[in-house]
């Protein structure tokens, strides 16, 4: 089944070693609200499994 998430809104990263360990992505509700991270989709960087041009495949 596959499912769109949305735009990558941030990412959080290991500040000593310049790491990314996620990505977030907006969640259902945070589309009508563009300041409230409530809903937010938080996606470890150890499940995206490929990255290209318009789309970031994710295991989820």
């Amino acid at each position: 089944m596959e499912e769109g998430y949305g735009f990558v809104q941030d990412v959080t990263a290991d500040l000593e070693s310049g790491i990314i360990t996620s990505i977030i992505v907006p969640g259902n509700n945070s589309r009508l609200s563009i300041f409230s991270n409530n809903n937010d989709i938080v996606i470890p960087w150890k499940n995206i499994k490929c990255i290209g041009d318009d789309i970031i495949l994710v295991e989820i």
